[in-house]
């Protein structure tokens, strides 16, 4: 099926308020974060698996955990790291439609992204928390880049589009 990516991008970017000065943004704290981002990936599998549900999905998977957590590590680095373009929405796409594929409830992604705004969050205000106009952009910026991502990766789960 042929897909609309630069459509995509445009309508997710419009709905998570993603604008060119807060994409500049996330890459302006790339330097503060992604050094910190493997400790945001081991802390989201931790929680994850102290969660009753999703603690049931991770078992069948645990001898893949490792292999999880580094894909997990690139697609964070990737928010603060890649241009935000068509070529991005086709591989959030891309990662929407495994999740599908593995039949992982489509709850448990808003509720992962919610886990791991709560460890950048943290991270920023540790870093920025001096500066209030920067710690406010760089928490914007989180927040459209993450909801952004998660638009494009429900798009998997709707049988239309």
């Amino acid at each position: 099926m042929s897909y609309d990516f630069d459509a995509l991008i445009g309508n997710s970017k419009s709905l998570s308020g993603l604008t060119p000065e807060l994409e500049a943004c996330l890459k302006e704290i790339a330097p503060i974060l992604v050094p910190q981002l493997e400790k945001v990936t081991d802390t989201f599998y931790l929680r994850l698996i102290m969660i009753p549900n999703t603690s049931l999905f991770l078992e069948s998977r645990m001898e893949q955990l490792d292999k999880l957590k580094a894909t997990h590590l690139a697609w964070l680095t990737s928010l603060f790291t890649r241009d935000i373009n068509a070529e991005f929405a086709k591989d959030m796409r891309h990662v929407g439609d495994v999740h599908v594929s593995i039949q992982l409830p489509i709850e448990f992604m808003a509720g992962s992204m919610s886990l791991i705004n709560k460890e950048l969050i943290k991270l920023i205000i540790d870093a920025l928390g001096d500066d209030k106009e920067q710690c406010t952009k760089a928490l914007q910026a989180i927040t459209a880049v993450t909801g952004l991502t998660l638009i494009i990766m429900q798009k998997s789960y709707q049988l239309w589009d």
